[in-house]
């Protein structure tokens, strides 16, 4: 008998050891949390100083960096983005609250400027539908899609998302970045997706997008992806923003 409980205490501990260098062994997932914030109308450039100064003492490159976007264009046009990441959710366990003045920097320098606080949203990056995040970081512009897909289609926009990801590696000059989101709520999509552009004169002219996909993928496989998209996409929301830097 006692014999037959060591033996399943080692395989218990063995499955568990294995678990645990499974679990260990897994790239951590990397997140951005973005909040809405509508600054007081006449104090925007303030408002912009005082995020920048402040994201310049606080949130230096590395686990806690942050950073400013203005919506351009859109339902929310006026309203920023001041957004956490790309970090692991490692770090918004221990990114800086009330210590070393960050608290209070926050309360002093930026609340008096704020007119409101919107939605706080979780996204997490996903690399393997993504390309040219250092691309997106030295753009001008992107533009932001919050798409709310149909129930259990997932797998649909992937295959989407994977073609797309080679025919923007294929051109090597935009951003493709996708995020998917851990969250959901009735104002927010199933996914987000970036595109990078540098002037309005460049985003509203062709960039040749068709042309390279169908180089890939064929004659009219354009329209049967547009088809395809149409069908697990329930609604979409668009917006353009600008980095504050």
């Amino acid at each position: 008998m006692m014999k037959k409980i060591i033996t399943m205490t080692i395989v218990a501990l063995f499955f568990f050891c294995g678990a645990y260098s499974q679990t260990s062994d897994e790239k951590p997932t990397n997140v951005v949390e973005a909040t809405l914030i509508l600054p007081k109308l006449g104090m925007e450039e303030k408002f912009e100083a005082a995020i920048k100064a402040h994201d310049l003492k606080f949130h230096p490159e590395g686990p806690y960096v942050a950073g400013l976007q203005k919506i351009e264009y859109g339902e929310r046009a006026g309203w920023y983005v001041w957004f956490f990441g790309i970090t692991t959710y490692a770090a918004l366990d221990t990114r800086p609250l009330k210590e070393n003045g960050h608290a209070d920097d926050w309360a002093k320098n930026i609340d008096p400027l704020v007119q409101s606080y919107g939605e706080i949203n979780l996204w997490n990056y996903n690399p393997d539908l993504s390309f040219g995040l250092d691309i997106l970081r030295k753009s001008a512009h992107f533009k932001a899609r919050s798409l709310q897909l149909k129930p259990g289609q997932y797998y649909r926009f992937k295959a989407i998302a994977e073609n797309l990801k080679k025919t923007f590696e294929s051109m090597a000059t935009t951003a493709f970045i996708v995020f998917n989101n851990p969250l959901h709520t009735s104002k927010t999509g199933s996914v987000g997706i970036l595109w990078s552009f540098n002037t309005y004169a460049e985003w509203s002219k062709d960039a040749g997008t068709i042309k390279a996909y169908e180089k890939l993928f064929g004659d009219a496989s354009w329209q049967q992806m547009l088809k395809e998209w149409n069908d697990i996409v329930i609604d979409y929301n668009d917006e353009i923003r600008s980095y504050v830097r």
